[in-house]
C-alpha cells in the first residue's frame, strides 16, 4: 500500500508540476501578445515617451529576453510530461490496478539492496551443502541445464555458471535482476522475469532441465497455487530429473508474502503427482533469525 500511494504522489506531483509550468507558458505567450500591442499603441500615439530598447548585443535583444524565461518553462512542462509518462509505465500495474499486488514481490522490490547484501555474504556451499551432495550423487560430472526459480542476486546461478553448467535464472524483482546482472555477469546465465505458479515464459519456451532449484521461494507461493506450481515445476524437468528445493520453517509474515509450509504438507501434494520427497538436511538460519530454520528437500519421479 506504501509503494502504491508512493507512486500515486509522484504522479500526482509530476502532472502538477507539467501543468503548472504549462498554464504559465500559456500566461506568459499572452501577457506578451498584450505588452507588445501596447508597446505598438505607445510607440504610434506617443512617440516622445516611447523608448525602444533594442538591445545591441545577442544576450539583451528584446526577442531573446522575452521568449528566455517563456522557453524554461515550456522546456520544464515537456521534461515533467515525459516523467509523467514513465513513471505511470513503470509503476502501471499498482497504480491502475492492471496486475495483482504481490507482498512478496513488492517487499523484494523496496528492500532489494539490503536484501542483497545479506545473501551475498552467504557462498552457496554454506548455504546449501545438501544441493552439491546431491549433484555429486545423481549428476557427476555432467553439464546440467539448470533452472534457479527465484534466483535473487544470482549467487547461486553464478557458481552453476563457473561449474560449466548452462542457467536459467527466474527472478520476478526487477530490483534484484538488475542487482544479479550486475554483481554476477555471465554468458552462462539467462536472466527471465517470470514467477510460480505458472512460470510461463519458461513453459512456454518448451525447454526443459536437468536440475530445478527453489531456494527460499516455496514460502512466498500462496498455499492455494502450490499443487499447480508443483506440476509447472515437473513440466519442466527432464527424465531422471531432480527438483532441491527449501522449506522455510517459521511464522508466516503476511506483509512480506510469506506463508507456513511444512513437510507433511509438501509431501501430500507430492504424493498426488506421483513424486517422492527425500530430506536432505536441516539448518538452523544463517543469518540468525532463531524462530526460523530450514529443511533441504530433494524431489524426484517415484520410480526414479
Amino acid at each position: 500500500m506504501i509503494a502504491i500511494r508512493s507512486s500515486v504522489a509522484q504522479l500526482a506531483l509530476l502532472f502538477l508540476a507539467a501543468a503548472g509550468n504549462g498554464a504559465l507558458f500559456v500566461i506568459i505567450l499572452r501577457l506578451r501578445f498584450v505588452m507588445e500591442q501596447h508597446l505598438k499603441w505607445l510607440e504610434q500615439t506617443y512617440p516622445a515617451g516611447h523608448v525602444s530598447a533594442r538591445g545591441e548585443q545577442w544576450y539583451n535583444r528584446p526577442f531573446l529576453v522575452r521568449s528566455l524565461f517563456q522557453f524554461m518553462l515550456f522546456l520544464a512542462a515537456f521534461l515533467s510530461l515525459i516523467l509523467l509518462i514513465a513513471t505511470a509505465w513503470t509503476h502501471r500495474g499498482e497504480v491502475f490496478g492492471t496486475m495483482p499486488q504481490d507482498p512478496a514481490l513488492t517487499y523484494y522490490e523496496e528492500h532489494a539492496a539490503r536484501l542483497a547484501d545479506g545473501y551475498e555474504t552467504l557462498s552457496l556451499e554454506t548455504a546449501h551443502p545438501a544441493l552439491l551432495k546431491l549433484i555429486d550423487e545423481h549428476f557427476e560430472g555432467e553439464t546440467l541445464a539448470i533452472l534457479d526459480v527465484g534466483a535473487g542476486t544470482g549467487r547461486d546461478a553464478s557458481w552453476f555458471a563457473a561449474h560449466g553448467h548452462r542457467i536459467v535464472a527466474v527472478e520476478p524483482s526487477e530490483a534484484m535482476q538488475t542487482i544479479g546482472k550486475h554483481l554476477h555477469p555471465s554468458p552462462d546465465i539467462e536472466w527471465r522475469l517470470d514467477s510460480l505458479p505458472e512460470l510461463a515464459d519458461t513453459s512456454a519456451s518448451g525447454e526443459t532441465f536437468d536440475l530445478i532449484v527453489l531456494s527460499a521461494v516455496w514460502m512466498h507461493v500462496k498455499p492455494d497455487d502450490r499443487q499447480q506450481a508443483l506440476e509447472t515445476l515437473v513440466s519442466l524437468l527432464k527424465p531422471g530429473g531432480r527438483i532441491y528445493l527449501t522449506l522455510r520453517i517459521g511464522p508466516s509474515e503476511p506483509e512480506r508474502g510469506i506463508y507456513r509450509v511444512s513437510e507433511e504438507a509438501l509431501n501430500t501434494q507430492l504424493a498426488e503427482l506421483s513424486l517422492e520427497a527425500k530430506k536432505l538436511d536441516e539448518q538452523s538460519d544463517l543469518l540468525g533469525r532463531s524462530n526460523i530454520h530450514w529443511v533441504s528437500i530433494g524431489i524426484c519421479a517415484a520410480t526414479d
